[in-house]
């Protein structure tokens, strides 16, 4: 009867989980529709180029059909993250709840359903669900491991394993709690000062890429100008290859604007995602800076 009554209680975990499925199905959905999308972006550059002749289309094209590609998984994504230091930012009001619960005379496995009940953010549900986990009667390691689990970050992890200790050890809870709830704050008090610290590289990476674009610009409408203009001179005079301006004849202007076109572009990938890590600790939340940058060099280049 104990093992019929087991696999009873069991049954509503595999209830719980259908989030992870859903968000599967909705991944898969948004990877076929970027893939048709950028297809179908590649395909009309293409073939607009070809009848206008301009070769710049062509590779602006490519690159907001990779872009329409990309975007919606790093959505996705950028959402996960989000989640995650929703999480973190509440797990010290999280450990302040249970810290006034149990002065108040409550264990700390009824501390932690009260503190479900509270308004945490991203951190809610899953506090619900350790909760309803908890109540099913699953055991309290296996309950923080799932909780751990689905939290998904190193301050949730280290915090369950912490509530673990606590409960295992035994003594003064309070005091347990109390030291937990500084640790993490000093913990998220350092990322804060790196973060603050790290900041100003991230300006410095969007004023490097302006110059360098503000130098492309300068190429194209100046120094580009004066070789077409020398380009024609010679093609009037009928002198082709001969005199001093003679090499200047077969360059192609447009091969150049192409070619720093896309030296911008590379400088913008790898930009983002440098400002990306060093900003936010995440390659990641470098995808915003990669759009802004790119946005950046495709107006830079046209309205030149």
């Amino acid at each position: 009867m104990q093992k019929v009554n087991r696999k009873q209680k069991e049954i509503p975990i595999k209830e719980i989980m259908p989030k992870k499925s859903i968000l599967k199905n909705e991944i898969v959905k948004s990877v076929m529709f970027s893939i048709v999308a950028s297809i179908s972006v590649i395909v009309i550059s293409l073939q607009v180029s070809e009848a206008v002749g301009s070769a710049m289309i062509k590779d602006v094209g490519i690159i907001f059909g990779i872009m329409v590609g990309i975007i919606p998984l790093t959505i996705h994504q950028l959402r996960e993250v989000q989640r995650k230091d929703s999480i973190d930012r509440n797990m010290p009001v999280f450990l302040l709840a249970l810290l006034s619960s149990v002065q108040s005379g409550s264990n700390l496995i009824k501390a932690i359903e009260q503190a479900a009940e509270r308004n945490l953010g991203a951190l809610t549900p899953e506090l619900k669900n350790l909760k309803a986990n908890i109540s099913w009667g699953i055991p309290l390691e296996e309950a923080f491991e799932n909780f751990a689990k689905r939290t998904g970050t190193r301050v949730s992890r280290r915090v369950t394993v912490l509530l673990e200790m606590a409960m295992k050890i035994g003594g003064d809870v309070s005091e347990n709690l109390e030291m937990i709830q500084k640790h993490v704050s000093e913990m998220q008090n350092i990322e804060k000062s790196r973060k603050s610290a790290l900041q100003p590289y991230t300006y410095t990476i969007y004023i490097s890429f302006a110059v360098f674009l503000a130098v492309a610009v300068l190429l194209t409408t100046s120094f580009f100008t004066e070789i077409e203009k020398v380009q024609d001179g010679l093609l009037a005079a009928g002198s082709g290859r001969d005199g001093l301006f003679g090499s200047l004849a077969d360059m192609d202007v447009s091969k150049l604007e192409s070619a720093l076109f896309n030296m911008a572009i590379i400088e913008a990938v790898f930009g983002g995602v440098a400002a990306g890590k060093i900003g936010s600790g995440s390659y990641v939340a470098g995808t915003k800076h990669v759009v802004v940058m790119i946005i950046m060099a495709v107006i830079a280049f046209n309205v030149s």
